[in-house]
């Protein structure tokens, strides 16, 4: 079958576990005989990407929403259109596999499914509630994406919480992350050095600056290995606060790691901290430490409550709390039976979860929504519009539409401001100011 997958980013660009968990299901999809291509936010090109079947075109939204006039926002909405229309009569695809939309146009979904091609989309955060505030054009008309295929949720935690804020994702399906048990290999026990490791993105959610508070509540022989990226100015405040601490000469910031040097970096450490502020959709990374077999010291929060169990699989600490995780390591430190308790209990609760079943299981939803598809009378893939638009978000958004640009016309015609409710999703004080003092 021929696969479009849908991703605000994709490896190499912003390789979190999201965008890690992608490409993993794409390469096994590939390895399987599908055909795939990726359409991703827009982004410089990665020098594999024709090679790899990556397109970064779509148009992509700031993290942080900022005003943006009407007539802008529709031309982006407008934009985002085309260039999935594009790939949808290039690519011809037979299935369209969402990812994260966090900063994509929200009317992909529906208008995906208006073109007659069916929809799976693969939840692992929260991007249906964050996304609708930072597109610009489903802020001014409240769209959600919903109502326009089957989704996947990575955990029930994560699909409660996005139930509860009014999301309709009763009927959506849990497929847990999995871990490449291949890539993430136990290593042999070893004695404690005092070595521990926080690996993944740093942003102030994932709680790395109570990671390096906690440091420097322990003795001057435990060091503190920093793997990830993120935002430069929050890396700059976290370099501060190791200096601040007094603690420059055992921390270490080591960047985005690859998969190989990751999993030689929890091989070598005697502990792992995870301590997250958010309810964590999933959570990847003690599994993947467990799977290596080092010890996980973590906030059992969101989706990762599943598999983190107090002296089983790791031990628990409440959130924001530096003292209780630098607690947990001197009790690993003195406690020889614990560690090797937590190493054994670890690694069978990363087993639980292989990467290729749940890559599987995904692929199996395409293929069933294939199957379903083909099976409809008409069952043809439409590249013409929809005599029908297929949700209420897309019907929404002719009518916006429609309203917007003949409020822009009137506007045009009588040399006077747009009125903000109808056209403007939302103005700067400056703009505003400009616009009275021209007017």
């Amino acid at each position: 079958m021929n696969v479009l997958c849908i991703s605000t980013d994709y490896p190499p660009h912003d390789s979190g576990g999201y965008e890690q968990q992608c490409r993993d299901t794409v390469d096994a999809m590939r390895r399987d005989g599908h055909r795939v291509l990726v359409l991703s936010g827009e982004l410089r090109q990665a020098a594999a990407d024709a090679s790899c079947g990556v397109r970064r075109e779509l148009p992509r939204f700031p993290v942080r929403p900022r005003p943006v006039e009407a007539c802008d926002a529709w031309r982006a909405e407008l934009r985002a259109g085309v260039t999935l229309r594009r790939s949808l009569l290039d690519f011809r695809p037979d299935v369209v596999c969402l990812w994260r939309l966090g900063e994509l146009s929200m009317s992909l979904p529906a208008r995906a499914a208006g073109a007659g091609v069916p929809v799976v989309g693969v939840v692992c955060d929260t991007w249906m509630l964050d996304g609708p505030l930072r597109d610009p054009w489903a802020r001014a008309i409240g769209a959600r994406p919903i109502d326009a295929g089957r989704w996947l949720f990575v955990s029930e935690a994560l699909r409660r919480q996005v139930l509860e804020a009014g999301v309709a994702v009763a009927d959506a399906d849990i497929v847990a992350a999995g871990v490449d048990l291949a890539a993430f290999s136990l290593a042999p026990a070893r004695q404690w050095s005092g070595r521990l490791l926080y690996a993944g993105r740093l942003s102030p959610l994932k709680g790395v600056d109570i990671a390096i508070r906690a440091l420097a509540l322990l003795p001057s022989t435990c060091t503190l290995d920093v793997a990830g990226s993120g935002p430069p100015a929050y890396e700059r405040q976290l370099r501060d606060l190791v200096e601040r601490l007094g603690i420059a000469a055992r921390v270490r910031f080591r960047g985005m790691m690859t998969r190989r040097r990751l999993g030689v970096a929890y091989q070598s450490s005697d502990a792992v901290l995870f301590p997250v502020r958010w309810a964590e959709p999933f959570g990847l990374v003690p599994l993947e430490a467990m799977a290596c077999g080092a010890t996980v010291i973590a906030v059992a929060s969101g989706g990762a409550a599943t598999y983190l169990r107090d002296g089983d699989t790791a031990l628990l600490v409440p959130p924001e709390d530096a003292a209780a995780i630098a607690a947990a390591v001197n009790r690993l430190a003195s406690q020889p039976a614990l560690r090797e308790q937590l190493r054994r209990g670890g690694r069978r609760a990363a087993e639980q979860y292989p990467a290729e079943r749940s890559q599987a299981t995904i692929q199996a939803a395409l293929e069933e929504a294939v199957g379903r598809c083909r099976a409809r009378p008409d069952g043809k893939i439409s590249v013409r519009p929809p005599v029908r638009q297929p949700t209420v978000a897309l019907k929404t958004v002719s009518a916006a539409a429609s309203q917007v640009l003949a409020t822009r016309s009137a506007a045009s015609r009588s040399s006077a401001r747009m009125r903000p409710a109808a056209a403007t999703v939302s103005s700067s004080p400056a703009r505003r100011a400009t616009r009275a003092s021209s007017s």
